[in-house]
């Protein structure tokens, strides 16, 4: 359990002890005749057990806190990536509406735990918005309203788990959503396309501006530190012609999350928790397809969600899609297999 715990969190948001963050991305891409893509990678040192599951309506859920938890009842069901088996960090639900934690250095804090007050675990975050919410909107003027926390994980070397979360829906709205001294600050617009690491996003929505395309004369930069790959991911995105299908669509945005992907390689000594990319993923909110690539593997697979029962009374579903990547191509929603109930990780205090 314990190297369970060090993996997950370090998988969800790598290591606070080093400046350099762990060099995930997400882009929003409006295709020119109205579909909606959200792409995004998962980098990590090593494959995750990252797996699809499938939950369906009317789950009893129970904050992954030791004191105080927030209980609800999941009102959609969804489908979602989950990884060391502890944590849901990205998924979509019956409604189109999608979400994504990522890394966020510094500045991220959740405020300090009140066990008067209710909480959830933040590896229950990104399933909490998706129980509850059909549209980004009807998410950011909740997130006004919410009395519980969330509670950080503590790592064995007793470091907390810091990220932030961007919610997308089927209309193309977007949202940002980031914890600075213990308040959620949300960025919501259409326009806030792209989501890397640190600096928090008013920061790098000012980085933007200094260059081509976007205001400024700086030319496109080729690094792969968050501001950078935030700068080429929202040029790409912008710049992507008209998709003559939904799968030209879901390929064009392949192409933008390859670009700001870090490759296999040797480590750079001076940056130890910048890792290759191990997985990326695209979701189609328009027509209900879940796309998985595995940087270890050469074959995309997917989800269809318009064939799955998320009736409320269904057990939940599984596919170890990192595991068996090399036996799957295509469609593998027929793989699914009713999985036991998954058990969200949490502190001990």
């Amino acid at each position: 359990m314990r190297h369970k715990l060090r993996t997950l969190a370090a998988c969800l948001i790598g290591l606070v002890a080093t400046s350099t963050a762990l060099p995930c991305s997400r882009v929003l891409w409006v295709a020119g005749d109205g579909q909606v893509f959200v792409g995004r990678t998962q980098d990590w040192t090593e494959k995750a057990d990252s797996a699809f599951r499938v939950y369906p309506r009317g789950m009893e859920r129970v904050g992954s806190v030791a004191k105080n938890p927030h209980n609800w009842t999941s009102k959609y069901g969804s489908l979602v990536i989950t990884g060391y088996d502890l944590a849901t960090h990205e998924g979509v639900n019956e409604k189109g509406l999608s979400a994504h934690i990522l890394y966020l250095a510094g500045d991220c804090d959740y405020g300090k735990r009140d066990p008067k007050l209710e909480a959830i675990g933040v590896t229950q975050w990104v399933q909490y918005f998706l129980d509850n919410y059909a549209t980004v909107a009807e998410a950011v003027q909740a997130q006004k309203t919410n009395a519980f926390q969330i509670d950080s994980l503590i790592l064995p070397n007793g470091f907390p788990t810091l990220v932030h979360m961007s919610i997308s829906d089927k209309s193309g709205d977007s949202a940002v959503i980031e914890y600075i001294a213990g308040k959620a600050k949300v960025y919501h617009d259409k326009k806030f396309t792209v989501m890397t690491n640190e600096p928090t996003y008013d920061k790098q929505i000012e980085n933007l501006k200094q260059y081509r395309t976007f205001g400024g004369d700086k030319p496109l930069p080729g690094e792969r530190t968050p501001t950078d790959r935030f700068v080429r991911a929202a040029y790409y995105a912008e710049n992507l012609p008209k998709p003559a299908n939904r799968d030209e669509g879901a390929a064009f945005t392949f192409s933008v999350i390859r670009n700001v992907s870090v490759p296999f390689g040797k480590p750079d000594p001076k940056k130890p928790n910048v890792s290759s990319t191990i997985f990326r993923t695209v979701q189609d909110l328009t027509s209900g397809r879940y796309y998985f690539e595995s940087t270890y593997a050469p074959n995309v697979v997917w989800i269809d969600m318009t064939k799955l029962d998320l009736s409320k009374g269904q057990p939940e579903m599984e596919l170890k899609v990192e595991k068996e990547i090399f036996k799957l191509n295509g469609d593998v929603t027929d793989k699914l297999e009713k999985a036991t109930p998954f058990v969200f990780g949490m502190n001990k205090e």
